[in-house]
């Protein structure tokens, strides 16, 4: 650490100038410095990853084609994560927001498998339903090493 000789403040020796004052150790003040306090926010834009859809719902899916049913998820959250993963593999697709499990008039469990849905269209069922199954297998080698194969 060093001591400030203008403003007396503790400086790390990282530091070529006070961070309070601008004043190097040997007592020159740098010209150019500006307190944060004085200076306005930091404008930069935001950067955004190649390839990664920032709203999921902007991509288009054709209104006259089909969508189906490819995937029974465990939960909302799955379902909205494998639907933006599909996205990101160029693969529009969409998932319920709802959980039908918890529809049911009785107040009882439907089962295991009504689940939120994810649908694609139906010229990309065949290359989303692959995409899904890698990531079953390795879901169960990941949580499930014993079930893998």
């Amino acid at each position: 650490m060093w001591t400030c000789p203008k403003c007396g403040s503790k400086v790390d020796p990282s530091f070529e100038v006070c961070w309070s004052c601008g004043t190097t150790p040997d007592g020159v003040e740098d010209p150019s410095f500006v307190r944060a306090e004085d200076a306005g926010p930091i404008e930069e834009p935001p950067v955004e990853p190649e390839g990664i859809v920032e709203d999921p719902a902007a991509v288009p899916i054709a209104v006259d084609e089909e969508l189906v049913e490819c995937y029974w998820s465990r939960n909302v959250q799955e379902a909205k994560f494998l639907s933006d993963q599909l996205i990101e593999q160029g693969i529009p697709a969409v998932a319920d927001e709802v959980n039908l499990r918890y529809y049911n008039p009785m107040g009882l469990p439907l089962g295991p498998y009504f689940g939120p849905r994810i649908w694609v269209r139906a010229s990309d069922r065949d290359r989303a339903h692959a995409w899904l199954e890698e990531y079953d297998r390795e879901h169960r080698q990941h949580f499930e090493p014993g079930l893998a194969d």
